[in-house]
């Protein structure tokens, strides 16, 4: 018995120290982050600046793979399929949305960023910005509300896909306005659609407008925050147009899958927060209309866990329904 109990604590000790051993070895290959939006959108954009730099310190690749549809269900359903090595990562909104919200509103069960996943570090915190193609010929907020109430049921808006961000945020904006207009879910960046002026306006994170909005391409109607962007400082804010309850920041955030080690999820963490402080990152962030953003993951699951109540109350408002 003696013999049984010293071998049991061998084995145990050596288990702590192989685990110990592989937290210390990690990364041992290519990191994998799973987006579920197009190339050229927020999350891609932002994603990748930020993966170069973490490959950098990692010492191992960190690929950007896109996995676009269903509001981010593709994509989050085969990160929380994976192993939870530490290998393969999603990008979601700190608002959860294609963890959860996508999946409610296609009335399937839901998954559940707690459980099903270990919320990392976050990306960014956006600005979200009310736009619109030159040649729909409108320059403020109020023309664009007198023009589609001439024309109810003829301006158009796109999102990424039911239930997402981007539809929550437009949906909210045109009940406020009171305006009738057609959601068009997009499975690729609605862009080009929006410069040509086959979309009408569109409610999106200032990452993936900013530089078209510089260059003349886009007119930004507001911004929906409290101050005005250091990027866009001539895009007034909504409390400026009239619309102060319209504010929204969220940005983006990192999972692992559940069950994924303590010491991976930290290593990852800690390049994130490494890469988010490098000045370069900083200047393209800002560029971007956007700003970089650091902490722990028990930040993040705290940072997530309120966005989340916010969301849900707006969801009801807009969808009436939240999770």
């Amino acid at each position: 018995m003696l013999r049984l109990i010293r071998l049991g604590l061998a084995l145990g000790a050596l288990s702590l120290f192989c685990g110990a051993v592989g937290a210390q070895m990690y990364p041992a290959k290519a990191v994998r982050i799973v987006i579920g939006f197009p190339p050229g959108s927020t999350p891609d954009i932002v994603t990748r600046i930020l993966a170069d730099k973490m490959g950098e310190d990692l010492r191992q690749p960190v690929l950007v793979e896109n996995r676009p549809g269903a509001g981010g269900t593709i994509a989050v359903e085969a990160v929380a399929r994976a192993a939870g090595d530490g290998y393969t990562l999603n990008v979601d909104g700190c608002s959860a949305a294609g963890i959860v919200y996508a999946f409610v509103m296609t009335e399937r069960p839901p998954l559940d960023p707690f459980k099903d996943f270990t919320p990392v570090g976050r990306l960014m915190r956006d600005h979200w910005l009310v736009t619109v193609s030159p040649a729909l010929r409108v320059n403020t907020v109020q023309e664009l509300i007198a023009l589609g109430k001439a024309k109810p049921g003829t301006l158009n808006f796109p999102s990424s896909g039911t239930g997402s961000s981007a539809h929550l945020q437009s949906e909210r904006f045109r009940k406020r306005v009171g305006i009738d207009a057609i959601h068009v879910p997009y499975k690729s960046s609605a862009i080009p659609d929006l410069l040509a002026g086959r979309m009408s306006f569109a409610v999106q994170s200032s990452a993936a407008v900013t530089p078209l909005v510089q260059s003349g391409k886009l007119k930004a109607l507001t911004v929906l925050s409290i101050a005005r962007v250091p990027a866009l400082p001539e895009v007034p804010t909504s409390s400026e147009v009239g619309l102060p309850d319209l504010v929204y920041n969220a940005g983006l955030c990192l999972y692992a899958p559940a069950g994924t080690p303590t010491g991976a999820v930290v290593r990852v963490s800690d390049a994130l927060n490494k890469a988010s402080a490098a000045d370069s990152v900083r200047q393209r962030f800002a560029d971007l209309g956007v700003e970089t953003v650091q902490g722990t993951p028990a930040d993040t699951v705290k940072f997530i866990g309120e966005l989340m109540a916010l969301v849900d109350r707006l969801r009801i408002e807009v969808f009436g329904k939240a999770r």
